[in-house]
């Protein structure tokens, strides 16, 4: 299921029979836990922070600890300005299904999307404690996945961490306009969502802990999220933010799926400036683990005399670049094969995965070098006519460009290239 609504939220009286409705619902998705990768296509996001210490030992009655638990069992650690959730506290909390109410646009556009608690957690060991529960989307949800909210107590400190991990990727989305939309600050308003609530977490804990354990507003639907006006406005984080949170959130990795699709892309803009620069350093990558891709052209580029051979070809376009007699690379020829070897670039540095994703990031490879070959093409003239910058001078200045290019790339391709 999934809803949206322009300025206002849903009452309880309208809140009930959904949440009913959605008991009904199955997760969106079908992979185990073990299959959501980043090499697979999905998101992964995770983040640890401290919530402060309390007497070394198991958890006490009234510590900490508990009042974290108590936190994580009413949602309350969801900031309400951005996901608010709506439950019925008269069912256990594993297996109980819950809708999110996701607010943007300052909450005046939000959709409602369900949810299912599963997997609780609760050990009491010799040297650590933890607790925890993960949920699932179900469908219609704006993402598919699952998420993982976590306490520890390490026993001889007395230190209580809370960590939170997930695995997504876009689910359903009711129109067009609400796909681009998500697609452009969606990943602001996760970001921005996952650093409060470690915020959260620790003023509830530490500085409210009349709140532990009790759910923000009672009624036929009991709702998460007690007003923090110490946390301040709602802010969209590129880096660690400033000031409290800041210190408080000790480690943040947000792998994006996405994010792999620069690969490709940043091999297509280096065809486009040197065409045989991007598959001599994909065939390096390839030559360095043989035998773990089994389609033919990464088999092809990972023989050890390929990348040799390539290297060679490299250093002689890098020559044949400075020279008078060389046509120009917008020519129908020198084109077609800046496009060629950027297509074969992105397709191998992606190969052994899913046949629609080795053809989209051949196009996309392919797109960036007829972009790349123009656009520097463009530059080199606009050097050498307009700011009268000698060729050679402008030429080297481009080399120098392609090699910081390939480092900065290097490392992208070493984890795509390198997947089995």
């Amino acid at each position: 299921m999934i809803e949206w609504r322009w300025f206002s939220g849903w009452t309880d009286d309208e809140l009930a029979p959904r949440l009913e409705k959605a008991r009904a619902l199955v997760r969106n998705f079908t992979a185990a836990s073990g299959e959501m990768t980043l090499e697979a296509g999905w998101n992964q996001v995770h983040s640890v922070s401290t919530l402060g210490r309390e007497q070394p030992g198991p958890p006490l009655p009234t510590g900490l600890f508990e009042r974290a638990r108590g936190v994580m069992e009413t949602f309350d650690f969801s900031d309400p300005r951005i996901v608010r959730w709506h439950f019925s506290p008269d069912t256990p909390l594993d297996g109980r299904t819950v809708l999110l109410e996701l607010k943007s646009l300052g909450a005046r556009l939000r959709f409602l999307c369900a949810v299912r608690v599963g997997d609780t957690r609760l050990e009491i060991g010799e040297t650590c404690s933890a607790y925890g529960f993960g949920f699932v989307t179900l469908e219609g949800h704006l993402e598919k996945g699952r998420e993982w909210f976590l306490l520890r107590k390490h026993h001889d400190t007395g230190e209580v961490r809370f960590e939170i991990e997930a695995s997504w990727r876009p689910g359903t989305f009711p129109n067009a306009w609400s796909r681009l939309g998500f697609a452009l600050v969606g990943k602001r308003y996760q970001r921005a969502w996952h650093r409060l609530t470690h915020a959260r977490m620790r003023e509830l804990t530490r500085h409210h802990p009349e709140f532990a354990g009790m759910p923000a507003h009672h009624g036929r639907v009991d709702h998460s999220g007690h007003e923090l006006e110490e946390l301040g406005p709602v802010g969209f984080y590129t880096q660690r933010a400033p000031g409290r949170l800041k210190s408080q959130l000790e480690e943040e990795v947000d792998a994006v799926e996405r994010g792999h699709w620069l690969t490709p892309v940043g091999l297509g803009v280096l065809a486009g400036m040197r065409s045989l620069s991007a598959p001599t350093l994909v065939s390096r990558k390839l030559a360095q683990s043989p035998g773990a891709r089994t389609d033919p052209l990464s088999v092809a580029f990972s023989k050890p005399w390929v990348p040799r051979v390539l290297e060679v070809l490299a250093l002689g376009e890098l020559v044949a670049d400075k020279l008078p007699t060389t046509p120009a690379r917008v020519k129908w020829v020198p084109m077609t094969g800046r496009i060629f070897m950027g297509t074969m670039a992105a397709a191998s540095s992606v190969g052994g995965q899913t046949r629609r994703r080795v053809v989209l990031a051949a196009a996309m490879g392919g797109l960036a070098a007829v972009a790349s070959t123009w656009a520097f093409y463009s530059l080199r003239k606009l050097a050498t006519g307009k700011l009268h910058i000698p060729a050679m001078v402008a030429a080297f200045a481009e080399d120098a460009l392609l090699a910081a290019l390939a480092t900065r790339l290097m490392p992208l391709v070493d984890d795509t290239a390198t997947a089995s």
